[in-house]
């Protein structure tokens, strides 16, 4: 799908009234959820266990180059910014129409438009210290993001992904946890952070070796 339908999409659905939307989160959520495959030991042994995704933000890279692949509203772009002061922050998304660029007006933060996996692809490899994912949450949107994003992590830098979950219980369905853990066992990356949800909506951290892709 091109990025001006996929926008176009994505605002007629904003537009929708609200029982309209969760209407169709709840539709979504029906039938069998595919579970994800067992993790190995030595990928999780050194995981540090955070309280929520804001105090994940301390023991990430500060005064780094970072990017956050769907970026919305910009609440968490600003956490982000404020609490770990990058270098560079460079924010990527199809549709900002419902962004708020209160505290991120500074030469630092950079705005992108266009499909995540297409746009993190554009950059240099061994670019970034940390990138984290929340755009499509579909098991192939996912994946697709962090395998465009792998080469473009310096090693030792970390992919975040947002809503480590099989369900969300007021959007339906998502991909999201067998795309980490699939990635993560045919890579090699280990899980160094994983962030406390209430809705169980875990965001975790996996870490780049030296000589990985």
């Amino acid at each position: 799908m091109k990025p001006a339908i996929k926008n176009l999409e994505l605002r007629l659905r904003g537009m929708m009234p609200s029982i309209v939307r969760k209407t169709y989160r709840v539709m979504r959520s029906f039938g069998e959820v595919n579970t994800s495959r067992s993790l190995l030991p030595e990928l999780v042994e050194d995981c540090r266990f955070c309280a929520s995704r804001i105090h994940m933000l301390d023991h990430l890279p500060h005064g780094g180059i970072v990017a956050e692949l769907g970026t919305r509203k910009g609440d968490f772009a600003r956490e982000i910014f404020s609490r770990t002061e990058p270098r560079e922050l460079h924010l990527i998304d199809l549709d900002y129409s419902k962004f708020s660029s209160d505290g991120l007006v500074d030469d630092r933060v950079h705005q992108h438009r266009g499909f995540t996996h297409e746009i993190i692809a554009s950059f240099e490899n061994d670019t970034f210290d940390w990138i984290y994912i929340d755009a499509d949450h579909s098991y192939e949107g996912a994946l697709r993001d962090a395998c465009a994003a792998a080469e473009k992590i310096k090693p030792d830098g970390y992919i975040v992904f947002n809503d480590f979950a099989h369900i969300d219980p007021y959007l339906g369905r998502y991909g999201v946890h067998r795309a980490v853990v699939d990635f993560a066992l045919e890579r090699a990356w280990p899980l160094r952070l994983f962030a406390f949800h209430t809705s169980a909506l875990y965001d975790v951290a996996l870490q780049k070796s030296p000589n990985r892709k």
